[in-house]
């Protein structure tokens, strides 16, 4: 998920610079062993660079769920871990902890004392009409969103408290100087 227009940070988070990679580099590079296909939501030609096919939002203007139906709408695979380009701290072990709890639910999203993740999760294609009619409605929360899906939410508090940074998100130009 790269297909923000990046307000607060006033530039393509997508493509800074971290641990000498841009993120999207680090994040295609990260996921790659858990995926059978990558592909991006987002639309920036400068992302033609990667190999990686992009996947351009069906509904404009819309927000975040917006580059979640379209990708898994794009998607011929059941399961998709979708996952926002600007947590550069994701890991494996999260990874194999989100993959571990498929079952029969919509979506499995990680979850902490500090809130929900929705832009890291894995997301079932069944997710799509409801997605959908969200969409339709005009009602682009993501929170209401997984109110209506059979989400499973993932405690992750015990990898918080191995890895710190885990969820940091950077919004912000304060927040990618900090890391």
């Amino acid at each position: 998920m790269a297909g923000g227009k990046s307000r607060r940070m006033g530039t393509d988070k997508a493509l800074l610079i971290f641990q000498g990679k841009t993120l999207l580099e680090h994040m295609i590079k990260l996921i790659n062993p858990f995926c059978n296909n990558i592909a991006i939501s987002g639309q920036n030609p400068d992302y033609s660079i990667f190999g990686v096919e992009m996947v351009p939002d069906l509904y404009s203007g819309c927000g975040p769920i917006a580059g979640i139906y379209s990708s898994l709408n794009h998607s011929e695979c059941d399961w998709n871990l979708l996952i926002g380009v600007d947590v550069p701290f994701v890991n494996e072990e999260l990874f194999l902890s989100l993959i571990s709890n498929i079952g029969e639910y919509d979506c499995i999203i990680p979850e902490h004392t500090s809130g929900v993740e929705p832009l890291i999760g894995i997301y079932h294609r069944r997710a799509l009409p409801v997605i959908e009619e969200m969409i339709k409605a005009g009602d682009f929360k993501l929170s209401k969103l997984l109110s209506k899906l059979n989400t499973k939410y993932l405690d992750c508090n015990y990898l918080i408290k191995k890895y710190p940074r885990l969820f940091i998100n950077i919004n912000r130009l304060e927040d990618y100087q900090s890391i």
